[in-house]
């Protein structure tokens, strides 16, 4: 019987939307509490929501993935974390892969193996995916670049009110709540302004 069930969600970066799986997991009946949101890349496992998973899991505990693809991207990491979930008593559940979810009951080697080889090729797709990403993505910087197109940090976006109440505020003739104020903004998008006019 399963003790609790949490969920692991990834996408790959903060631009991304995570709400899709987040409806998933809930439909699934995972509480909020117990899902585990990450916006990181799936090359490694140094990510510290999963990390803090695997710590907080015990034996005879489900966690539930969307798919092997937002475990890992990485063939050989994705198959060890597999098998040390499987080695701790821990279950799987891939919602777009259910034939490599793990069980309580003691399958034969016959199946194990067909579940293992399936695994294999799924992560090899996985990994596969990310690479060809990572050229393209490498590819469309270079073409750029060829192109002479400026592929920096984009310039701030300077409102009239934002500049005048800056001016002020760095000459220290006004305080910085009577400049964030003036500009209409709140502390922390006046701040990231600054910074990002301090950066162009």
């Amino acid at each position: 019987m399963t003790k609790k069930r949490f969920a692991y969600i990834r996408v790959s970066s903060k631009e991304q939307n995570e709400d899709r799986q987040v409806e998933t997991m809930r439909k699934e009946g995972i509480d909020s509490r117990d899902i585990f949101i990450e916006k990181m890349s799936g090359k490694n496992f140094d990510r510290p929501k999963y990390q803090l998973l695997k710590q907080l899991v015990r034996e005879g505990d489900e966690i539930v993935f969307d798919s092997i693809t937002r475990m890992g991207r990485s063939m050989k990491e994705t198959l060890k974390e597999y098998e040390w979930f499987a080695e701790n008593g821990i279950l799987l559940k891939f919602i777009k892969e259910p034939m490599i979810n793990t069980s309580n009951e003691q399958d034969d080697i016959i199946k194990q193996a067909i579940q293992r080889v399936i695994l294999t090729v799924l992560a090899a797709f996985a990994e596969k995916e990310r690479i060809d990403r990572e050229i393209s993505q490498a590819e469309g910087i270079e073409a750029a670049r060829a192109k002479g197109k400026h592929l920096g940090r984009p310039k701030a976006v300077i409102t009239a009110e934002f500049e005048q109440a800056y001016k002020l505020w760095i000459n220290k003739e006004i305080s910085g709540v009577k400049a964030m104020k003036m500009a209409n903004m709140s502390k922390t998008t006046f701040y990231r302004k600054v910074k990002e006019l301090k950066e162009t």
